[in-house]
């Protein structure tokens, strides 16, 4: 078939920005979500919480599209590891995060997570390479988080800057677990393997929670575990499933555009449900920011094999 008369998932369909744009609202939302349960429990009931719920969504997808994987004692140990990077030491640290500053905040400083990504990849990756353009969107990024944070940045024992920082610490999780990902998607199924991800997070989640606060806390209100399940079903779930469909149709690129939208709207959703206010310093940081990560990515290799390359939902952040 020629590439003309190819249907295929280059070009966008007519459902892929109407999705796009949902991705967007719906990791924006989450963490409007994270804000009002960490208001009344902690962050590793939120971590338990979203996979449990998100391993429900993507665990009835799998069995109803019938993907298949086989499962071997070393897959489990390399995909325990990705869900320690992806899933449960951001979840967490996000979460901790948010107890201390506000939802748009720490969705801008999430938006590192592409930077990140870029520059653990040439830093581990022998076919990527440090150019001056990373370099660059390096550089303005972390001039976006500098602005961001003011000048009680350098304090960091007010617990503002700690959750600002473990906010970014975050997505330095996350651009070290898409990297690692990398290897694991050239062979296995990414649906599948999301499951299996997701598996492994609620039973290491379980452990450390009961370990860590023996009695869970989930005496919420009604709106608290509307939160929970909308951040594990949509956030965690639906998210993820939506993101590999965007992956599938209009190719890597595109879908990582969703990267744009998640700060806007969670910053729109936070001013508007929670009253948080929006200063110049976190405007001005947000542009910075985009700034970088849209630096980065025109700075990739131009070759058709880069354009093609997998992004997982750890390389954009929620």
């Amino acid at each position: 078939m020629s590439d003309h008369n190819r249907p295929a998932s280059n070009g966008p369909s007519g459902r892929a920005a109407p999705t796009l744009f949902a991705l967007g609202a719906i990791w924006g939302g989450s963490f409007l979500f994270i804000k009002v349960i960490v208001e009344e429990t902690g962050p590793l009931e939120v971590v338990f919480g979203r996979v449990f719920f998100g391993c429900l969504v993507v665990g009835a997808y799998v069995l109803v599209t019938r993907h298949r994987m086989v499962v071997t004692p070393s897959l489990v140990a390399r995909v325990s590891v990705l869900a320690v990077l992806a899933n449960i030491m951001p979840f967490a640290l996000i979460s901790w995060g948010e107890q201390h500053i506000d939802s748009g905040t720490a969705s801008v400083l999430n938006a590192m997570v592409p930077i990140f990504t870029a520059v653990v990849a040439a830093i581990a990756l022998d076919e990527e390479h440090f150019t001056p353009a990373r370099l660059g969107g390096l550089l303005l990024g972390f001039v976006g988080v500098a602005v961001l944070t003011g000048t009680e940045s350098l304090d960091v024992t007010d617990s503002a800057v700690a959750g600002q920082l473990a906010v970014v610490g975050a997505a330095l999780c996350y651009g070290l677990g898409a990297v690692y990902m990398r290897s694991l998607l050239r062979e296995q199924d990414p649906v599948s393997l999301t499951l299996l991800q997701l598996v492994i997070s609620v039973f290491i989640a379980g452990v450390a929670l009961v370990a860590v606060s023996g009695t869970p806390n989930y005496s919420l209100s009604l709106e608290a575990w509307g939160s929970l399940i909308a951040l594990g079903t949509l956030g965690t779930g639906v998210g993820y499933v939506a993101f590999v469909w965007l992956i599938e149709n209009i190719g890597s690129v595109r879908a990582s555009l969703v990267t744009y939208i998640v700060p806007v709207l969670a910053l729109f959703l936070g001013w508007l449900i929670l009253d948080e206010s929006i200063g110049l310093n976190t405007i001005a940081g947000f542009l910075l920011i985009i700034g970088g990560v849209a630096t980065v990515m025109r700075g990739q290799a131009p070759s058709s094999q880069r354009l093609q390359e997998p992004v997982t939902p750890a390389s954009v952040g929620e």
